[in-house]
């Protein structure tokens, strides 16, 4: 696990001080406002009267905002009366916070379901807190006043610490210092190149000063691939260390079979990064040969608008078996069904002309292929269909593919700077960015739930309905398995935790028969 000292700079033996009630179930709750001066001070839950944290599939980093009661101005101005520390010898004194101002000001938020009663509220297992648990670290950042009901209050944007030094940090990076040879000036372009997820791991570890920040284990990194783009790459002066990453990012290729675009991620727990293939995150959402939930399937939101009569035949259910409902957790509050926005997807899903430039012998190339409407369909089927829940086995993808696209009509063009002898740099820009839009672009919900920590983007659910119905066509591309694209997690005063989930999915249960003979 990665040890990054600021999730916890003291030891409290009181766990109990930081046990609240929130919507009927007990939480470890605690957020601590700490900064290089030395001062440290708990903020206690019922000061903090609104916390969002926002966690999106395509951002390794969570983001969100924080609201605390600030009467009397009370987060600077408040110190620990010198009599309780007489009658407390024991008691750490409070000498109030000052607000630096120059996103140093660090949060710390340590966020757990308590699911016991004993007396000392020990922590859950580290295999429970992989799961459920969070230690997160914020700077500060664009302070405001508001008032939360009539109370005078800060609310402060809150950045990823992570993120900030990121993106204040400059690498002057190049891959020629990941190349083990004594005269790398005399190596070709191509020669220089490295795989892009050894260089995004190699600039996470030096924008972050921090070997750790990726789970090792005999000398390799098992959740973190090296990808088969490979790229010579130098950091452009204006670039910092972020743009670096981002840019790397949307050259990398996946090593598996597939070959498609990955997810970089920051474990809300371990601090440690991630890089995996989308297609990686679907082959663990579903197991066709048992029906059965995946690792990566959280649960299973059950819904109204069944028929309870005798007279319905039954039909078969859309979510896995073992998907759990975590009873009240998985109330869902309101939900709201969409379909694709046809005018983005007319816009954006469409066969793309990679145009490059090869310079050894000095032409131009433009790659009609791997960006085809129609091959990209059958990738996208493959790797993110063909392993979902559908009618006997068989899902169908939601994919639409017109006669403006089959002849070419509506397509785009795409130049990329890097020579292209490597075809997979051509995957990247051409066939991978459609996958993502084809992805972003599909059948969605967003719907609104009790709160549960153990909700993260990246993850699945399913939507079915309690009773049973008769089969139609709505309910085929409606319930079933969807992935998680952002979730919410809002903590409103005392008593309120709610979750609100974007989610896409990608197939209908039985094929719609969708006429795709039109203009």
């Amino acid at each position: 696990m990665r040890n990054n000292a600021t999730f916890n700079p003291f030891i409290t033996k009181n766990l109990q001080q930081f046990v609240y009630i929130i919507d009927k179930k007990k939480y470890y709750f605690r957020v601590t406002l700490i900064n290089p001066d030395g001062d440290i001070i708990d903020i206690v839950k019922g000061a903090v009267k609104e916390l969002k944290i926002i966690d999106n599939v395509f951002n390794p980093f969570t983001k969100g905002y924080i609201i605390i009661d600030n009467t009397n101005e009370a987060i600077e101005r408040y110190k620990t009366n010198p009599i309780d520390k007489e009658l407390n010898p024991s008691m750490v004194p409070m000498q109030g916070y000052s607000v630096r101002g120059d996103n140093r000001d660090l949060v710390l938020i340590t966020l757990y379901p308590i699911y016991n009663d004993n007396v000392n509220y020990s922590q859950p297992s580290e295999e429970v807190l992989k799961v459920t648990g969070n230690r997160l670290s914020y700077f500060l950042s664009n302070e405001q006043t508001v008032y939360k009901d009539n109370i005078p209050c800060k609310k402060f944007d809150l950045i990823d610490a992570d993120e900030a030094i990121l993106r204040e940090k400059k690498l002057f990076f190049t891959t020629s210092s990941l190349i083990n040879t004594p005269d790398v000036s005399s190596l070709t372009d191509d020669e220089r190149s490295v795989e892009t997820g050894k260089i995004i791991k190699s600039m996470l570890k030096k924008g972050l000063n921090d070997d750790s920040i990726v789970y090792t284990e005999n000398n390799q990194t098992p959740h973190f691939e090296n990808g088969v783009s490979s790229l010579f790459y130098s950091s452009p002066a204006e670039f910092s260390a972020y743009d670096d990453i981002m840019t790397i990012l949307d050259y990398h290729v996946s090593n598996l079979d597939n070959k498609d675009f990955s997810f970089l991620n920051k474990d809300n727990f371990t601090g440690e990064y991630t890089l995996e293939s989308c297609s990686s995150y679907f082959n663990k959402a579903y197991n066709p040969s048992t029906q059965s939930t995946g690792e990566y399937f959280l649960e299973n939101f059950s819904i109204g608008g069944g028929e309870d009569s005798n007279h319905v035949v039954k039909t078969e259910k859309r979510k896995p078996k073992g998907a759990i409902d975590f009873g009240e957790s998985s109330g869902v509050i309101n939900i709201k069904f969409y379909n694709p926005p046809g005018v983005e997807v007319q816009d954006k899903i469409k066969t793309t002309l990679v145009h490059s430039y090869n310079f050894s012998n000095k032409s131009f190339m433009i790659d009609s292929s791997s960006g085809n409407i129609e091959n990209i369909k059958q990738s996208f089927t493959t790797n993110y269909v063909d392993r979902m829940k559908g009618k006997n086995n068989s899902p169908s993808p939601h994919f639409i593919v017109n006669n403006y696209k089959k002849q070419n009509i509506n397509y785009d063009n795409v130049f990329t700077v890097y020579n292209v002898d490597n075809d997979y740099i051509k995957l990247a820009v051409g066939k991978n960015k459609m996958l993502k839009d084809a992805l972003l672009l599909n059948l969605g919900v967003e719907m609104v739930t009790e709160g549960a920590l153990h909700r993260h983007a990246g993850k699945f659910i399913s939507i079915d309905r309690v009773e049973d119905y008769i089969d139609n066509k709505f309910d085929d591309k409606f319930l079933g398995i969807y992935f998680i694209i952002e979730v919410h997690h809002y903590f409103d005063n005392d008593n309120i935790y709610r979750n609100k989930i974007f989610a896409v999915k990608t197939y209908h249960f039985s094929d719609p028969k969708i006429n795709e003979n039109v203009i």
